[in-house]
């Protein structure tokens, strides 16, 4: 069995298509992670959240070992951070995320967790103006929290902030997974880190398996299949295509996938002023992200505009003004002339 390489797939895409392909991979991912949760959450009622956290985790470790085979006895020690922070991350937004599910509609929980990314964005805010896009956001909380919190338990909301304040790293690391040594280049860095989740998940998930039928099982490994070994190898192929800064923006989608599946597949209607709220936090995110990291030039929109707008390796703006243009040669100008 060949190996499955995130390089394969990300090194192969033409610098002008970057930005698109960041794009496709995200949804796919929001897709699996919205879908696979609302599939496993009519578990809730039986098993703990964190259990059937646990079982995902496992079937989707299982997954990726057999796929992409990496090797832990290669890492350097300069690796271990990078793996281990990732899988406890990892771990703590799975237990907060789904604790949340439990107790509030999907749209709501994946919109409380995105303000994680949205606060890393807050962080690269340069202008007093750019930052009154925050107001948005908390305008588009109350409009979330208002018609929904007396139907709702508090610790939901409670859960949602802890998925929300790992999602600010999630987000960070996402674009860093990877980097390193060849042992955890593409995903076998990735593979190493869901490993680790699972067994940190273990003491809860391993005294539930022998009380799962067999819809529990088929559930729990299409969740880990769709959404975490598909999804989170479409996250780290997307960090690999572009910046945090880029998934920040592209992160902004979240919400208004969450709030579609959870009204599709598990019927949670939500009163107007929610959609309102999330649709209003989704498109904050966005627009904050775009105006705090945007160049000084006025790109026409394209495939490449989201590659172009931070520097895919350093992160950085890039340092170009409208007026540079290319360095004055006298010599050629008399060339011209003649």
């Amino acid at each position: 069995m060949a190996k499955f390489s995130v390089a394969t797939i990300a090194d192969k895409v033409p610098a002008q298509h970057r930005g698109t392909t960041a794009l496709l991979f995200v949804i796919l991912g929001s897709l699996g992670i919205q879908t696979s949760t609302a599939v496993v959450s009519t578990l809730f009622t039986e098993f703990s959240p964190i259990s059937i956290a646990g079982l995902r985790m496992a079937s989707a470790a299982v997954i990726l070992l057999l796929l992409v085979r990496p090797r832990p006895s290669r890492l350097l020690r300069s690796d271990w951070p990078q793996v281990v922070l990732y899988g406890v991350v990892v771990t703590l937004m799975t237990i907060g995320y789904f604790g949340a599910v439990k107790y509030i509609p999907l749209g709501i929980a994946v919109t409380i967790e995105f303000l994680g990314a949205f606060g890393v964005s807050l962080l690269g805010v340069r202008r007093w103006r750019d930052g009154l896009l925050s107001i948005g956001a908390l305008v588009g909380v109350i409009l979330i929290a208002g018609p929904t919190f007396e139907n709702s338990h508090a610790i939901g909301y409670l859960f949602g902030a802890l998925s929300a304040l790992c999602m600010g790293g999630y987000t960070l690391l996402s674009a860093r997974m990877g980097h390193g040594s060849p042992a955890v280049e593409g995903l076998k860095g990735l593979t190493l880190s869901i490993t680790i989740s699972a067994l940190l998940l273990a003491p809860f998930s391993v005294p539930a398996i022998p009380h799962l039928h067999t819809d529990a099982w088929i559930r729990v490994l299409l969740a880990g299949a769709f959404g975490v070994a598909l999804a989170y190898s479409a996250d780290g192929i997307a960090g690999r295509l572009t910046s945090a800064a880029v998934i920040g923006v592209l992160f902004s989608l979240d919400p208004v996938i969450g709030a579609l599946i959870g009204t599709v597949l598990l019927g949670e209607v939500l009163p107007l002023p929610a959609y309102l709220g999330i649709l209003l936090i989704a498109v904050s995110g966005a627009v904050l992200v775009w105006q705090t990291n945007r160049s000084g030039l006025k790109i026409p929109v394209h495939t490449a505009v989201l590659d172009a707008i931070v520097s895919t390796k350093t992160g950085q703006l890039p340092a170009i003004k409208p007026q540079q243009r290319r360095p004055h040669h006298p010599k050629s100008e008399e060339n011209q002339k003649k």
